[in-house]
């Protein structure tokens, strides 16, 4: 009996076990970017510094491809894009204002623009502010944001929308994905987009800095727009 026993609370020991699901975590996909306290506002050292700075549309009337919409390169990372609409304000803009995320300076929204940058999953604080020259001095205004693997987000650069001027996020506004489509529909990308995610998928190789992902060529050929239906000339209507 002692034998029959221990022979069937194997059994059901071994049943147990393969009765169990495995659980395989996903590693945590490293980025390039540094690690910031979100629960701190930003600092004096953000405030008050120099740094380049960007010209605006009043001068620098670049042109760029319309909107398409792009595949991350790593399976675990999100893509977010930024954008900003075409306005009479935005054009005649003489200094744009310096963008950060994470404290890393990416390119400046100008009128009619957008561009994209590729994170890892986690979250980050987007910032700006609006340099005299090179002098940097105005308190920056900035929105913390959280991403998921494999989504895409959509987030509007605002100047002229007065009800958000004096609050913390100011010109940021974190759009509907339903939304977000529909405006960036109409802007270019008039900048190089970057990746912030440290693995190479293909590769396996770990970067120590951002991948730099050059704008496409601007064909205006694929610009063309039709708002009326072209129509053949009658000459019945002499």
């Amino acid at each position: 009996m002692r034998v029959v026993a221990m022979v069937l609370i194997s059994s059901l020991a071994l049943l147990g076990c393969h009765g169990k699901k495995t659980v395989i975590q996903q590693p945590e996909l490293a980025s390039t970017l540094k690690a910031i306290d979100l629960d701190k506002k930003p600092g004096f050292a953000e405030q008050h510094k120099i740094g380049m700075f960007t010209i605006g549309s009043w001068v620098n009337q670049k042109q760029g491809q319309r909107f398409q919409v792009v595949k991350p390169q790593h399976d675990q990372a999100a893509i977010v894009y930024l954008y900003r609409p075409d306005s009479k304000w935005n054009r005649q803009e003489i200094v744009a204002a310096s963008i950060f995320i994470n404290q890393h300076r990416i390119p400046s929204l100008l009128n009619n623009h957008h561009y994209w940058i590729e994170v890892p999953a986690g979250s980050y604080r987007l910032s700006t502010s609006r340099p005299l020259g090179a002098q940097h001095f105005q308190k920056p205004k900035y929105v913390d944001f959280s991403v998921q693997a494999g989504e895409s987000y959509f987030i509007k650069y605002d100047e002229e929308n007065i009800g958000t001027r004096h609050t913390t996020s100011g010109p940021w506004q974190i759009m509907p994905k339903e939304v977000g489509v529909n405006e960036i529909a109409f802007t270019e990308q008039k900048s190089d987009s970057y990746n912030f995610v440290a693995e190479d998928q293909n590769t396996g190789k770990i970067r120590k800095k951002a991948q730099k992902l050059h704008e496409p060529d601007y064909d205006p050929k694929q610009d063309v727009q039709l708002t009326t239906p072209f129509k053949l000339w009658d000459p019945r209507t002499w």
